[in-house]
């Protein structure tokens, strides 16, 4: 299976665009300042292992992946099935870069973005190997 990630140009649907509007509106103080960009961005790019992560262009540009990523809303979530995770949205180069989900407790990654009211604050010294 492939991993590279699946090239493509399209709006951003309903639900990554909510989401990630509510992680600008719910991050750090900084995160603010990209909401401007959500109604500029599309998805450029699917994950290539098959989760839900998408990478965004803002008007047409890719995202800078010779510069590093900022962090600027992340949060944790568990699945239906007691899996935990993690996402976040990023930036690079002061350009709204992406939607990342992560498998915190390395048990799947999902393919699906989680609802607003599953979130809770990543908090990395609450996380433990018993959560």
């Amino acid at each position: 299976m492939s991993h590279e990630p699946t090239k493509l140009d399209r709006e951003l649907s309903e639900q990554e665009l909510y989401l990630t509007e509510w992680l600008l509106k719910n991050g750090k103080e900084s995160s603010e300042k990209y909401i401007e960009q959500l109604s500029l961005a599309r998805v450029e790019s699917l994950c290539g292992c098959g989760c839900a992560s998408v990478d965004f262009s803002i008007e047409g540009k890719p995202s800078d992946n010779s510069s590093g990523m900022e962090i600027l809303s992340d949060y944790i979530f568990t699945t239906k099935k007691g899996e935990l995770n993690g996402i976040f949205v990023f930036a690079k180069n002061e350009q709204l870069a992406g939607l990342e989900v992560w498998s915190i407790d390395g048990q799947m990654t999902p393919d699906k973005l989680p609802e607003v009211d599953a979130l809770k604050p990543f908090k990395p010294n609450e996380i433990s190997g018993d959560t």
